[in-house]
């Protein structure tokens, strides 16, 4: 009897024991989902709003006259007489765009103090050149441009009403010959915190881009760089994606972290082997790849995925779950015949995503998996949930109450088993089946305000903007899941307007990080940004001045929370987007005050540090 009791409690030992470190395995770390948002030097990457067209080229450009929305800045619902953000925050889209297309069109811009100017055409190389002039701000209505193109040409021997070609519209600062791809302000943007991964969501159309069973979505038919617009094309030229993977790669590539990406469950093997490889001769070998089949496939009638995969479960005579499941496998399998089996939960790691309020979903993946395939933890590095929360003060007219709110919502889920949303339904289903990487969390923030309701939508969009919604960002990340073995956690997302349905964005202006205190919130919990202190925060947002700046700037050394600790060897420096020193100079203490010329520096967003004692964006005008 007492043998029989000793083993037992050894085997009861051993099993806590491959319990415990499976469970510490995972790696938390946090990450971003990526918006579209300021994202492309050319402007044309951002808009499908073609019209009026009789007809579209296999790259989506139009066959003869036509309209084009080239942009719309204005804040929700601006269009309606109304705006939702109660600050009224505008982003600043005025400058000179440089503009080009092949072919000859007549060509009118109208809109919000919109002025279309230098037009020319070169016969030589069949061109023709123009600006935009937008100005306006921050007035009624500023950034909504259309443009109206007639007497169209693709050549100068074509028939007029035949269309243009290769239309490109260059954010200002940018020339038209310019190779790259990407705005420095995005790239600064994405780099404002040591994120630890970047997912590419938002920028894939995921939940959008399923054709209707049993059509397969081809290689062939994969957006690519030459397409009129990286974003959905279904009515220009049939592509259903957004970004094409060559600009994914080249994006991942500058910003040298793992990536996360989703793929259509259309996709046949062909796609995914040919993908496989572009990643593998591509992509810098010390990136790693999160693989999720889709996003939130919860129901049958769910967007555009859930018709696709209840259809797909039919044909292989499964349940709607069951072939999630088998989906999610057979991507890890055929990421395995391009990598090697032995990249699995390493450098590959597929995702079986699930639901926050059902972990019971997961659970059924799982014992598919377990029962029909294998081992789930030989193909599957993790499952996911979402660690989003709301407020149970939802309805205060007063935004920290509002924020006291989200920090109980939050502890509720964290710690009331009895919560539907308890988190650690979710960390310990990983745990019980050994998975490496734990349990993830592909998005998460705070869910209202959400869904288009404008009740109390003023205060809760301030709420966003306070002090206190740093520590809730904390909360949420780190006693809320790190501190109960939470493996990779994303955030939903990286910049977004706020308005009645969401304020997702670690900020609101891509061109400033710091607009609110969420990315600071951001840089704590990664713990790579420790200098300025929590009750000290208000002297850190005016610690440099002006910001924007286009001679000089000054720095109040008097406002900064580690004046005392200040070096004279410490040095200013400034470095640009892709982290290169353009500028240095020496701390001298003996002034209160640091001028700093700047007017050599040219436009865009740079990263300001004093040695290892505090660090700053600033904008360039």
């Amino acid at each position: 009897m007492k043998k029989n009791m000793k083993k037992s409690l050894l085997y009861f030992f051993i099993a806590f024991l491959l319990t415990f470190f499976s469970y510490s395995n995972a790696e938390f770390g946090l990450g971003v989902n990526l918006v579209d948002d300021g994202a492309f030097v050319n402007m044309m990457n951002h808009t499908n709003r073609f019209s009026n067209a009789s007809g579209y080229d296999d790259l989506g450009w139009p066959l003869s006259d036509f309209d084009l929305v080239l942009m719309d800045g204005r804040p929700v619902a601006e269009w309606n007489g109304e705006i939702d953000d109660p600050e009224r925050y505008r982003v600043d889209y005025s400058g000179i765009y440089k503009c080009s297309f092949k072919g000859l069109a007549d060509v009118n811009a109208w809109g919000t103090s919109v002025e279309l100017i230098n037009k020319i055409y070169v016969a030589e190389t069949n061109t023709t050149y123009f600006e935009l002039n937008v100005g306006g701000y921050p007035n009624d209505n500023h950034g909504l441009v259309f443009l109206n193109f007639t007497n169209t040409q693709r050549t100068s021997d074509s028939e007029i009403n035949t269309g243009i070609t290769n239309l490109k519209v260059m954010r200002p600062g940018y020339e038209l010959n310019t190779t790259q791809t990407f705005t420095n302000e995005f790239i600064a943007l994405c780099k404002a915190a040591d994120f630890a991964c970047y997912r590419f969501y938002n920028v894939q159309n995921i939940w959008d881009g399923e054709p209707v069973f049993p059509e397969i979505t081809t290689w062939e038919k994969r957006k690519t760089p030459f397409d009129a617009s990286q974003s959905e094309m279904s009515q220009l030229n049939g592509k259903k994606d957004a970004w094409c993977w060559e600009y994914i790669i080249e994006l991942a590539n500058i910003l040298e972290k793992d990536i996360w990406i989703c793929l259509h469950i259309s996709c046949d093997s062909n796609y995914v082997a040919n993908l496989a490889n572009m990643l593998k001769n591509n992509l810098h070998s010390n990136i790693k790849i999160y693989v999720e089949n889709s996003n939130e496939v919860w129901s049958e009638e769910q967007a555009t995925h859930g018709p696709y995969n209840q259809a797909q479960a039919e044909f292989y005579s499964l349940s709607f779950m069951e072939n999630y499941a088998r989906r999610t496998v057979e991507l890890s399998n055929w990421f395995a015949n391009v990598f090697g089996k032995n990249e699995i939960n390493k450098r590959i790691r597929v995702i079986l995503a699930g639901q926050q309020v059902w972990p019971g979903r997961n659970e059924s993946h799982l014992q598919y998996i377990q029962s029909n395939i294998g081992e789930p933890n030989k193909y599957i590095y993790a499952i996911s949930t979402a660690l989003y929360f709301q407020s149970t003060n939802a309805a205060s007219t007063d935004p920290v109450e509002i924020n006291q709110g989200m920090t109980a919502e939050i502890n509720d889920q964290t710690n009331n088993p009895e919560n539907s949303f308890y988190r650690q339904n979710h960390t310990n289903l990983a745990n019980e089946w050994g998975l490496i990487g734990g349990c993830t969390s592909y998005e998460g923030g705070a869910h209202l305000p959400s869904g288009g309701g404008t009740d109390n939508l003023a205060a809760q969009i301030l709420a966003h903007r306070t002090i206190e919604m740093k520590g809730v960002m904390k909360l949420n990340y780190l006693e809320g899941w790190k501190n109960i073995g939470g493996g990779l956690a994303l955030v939903f997302t990286l910049a977004s307007s706020y308005t009645r349905y969401g304020c997702w964005g670690l900020t609101d202006d891509v061109k400033y990080p710091d607009r609110n205190h969420k990315m600071q919130a951001a840089r704590d919990i990664i713990g790579s940004y420790t200098a300025i202190e929590e009750n000290e925060i208000n002297n850190e947002l005016n610690l440099i001045y002006p910001n924007p700046a286009s001679d000089f700037i000054e720095i109040s050394l008097k406002r900064c929370p580690t004046y005392s600790r200040c070096r004279t060897s410490e040095d200013i420096c400034i470095y640009n987007s892709y982290g290169e020193k353009v500028l240095i100079k020496n701390l001298d203490l003996s002034t209160q005050k640091q001028r700093i010329n700047i007017s050599n520096l040219s436009s865009g967003v740079y990263f300001l540090k004093i040695g290892n004692l505090f660090e700053r964006f600033i904008v360039v005008k």
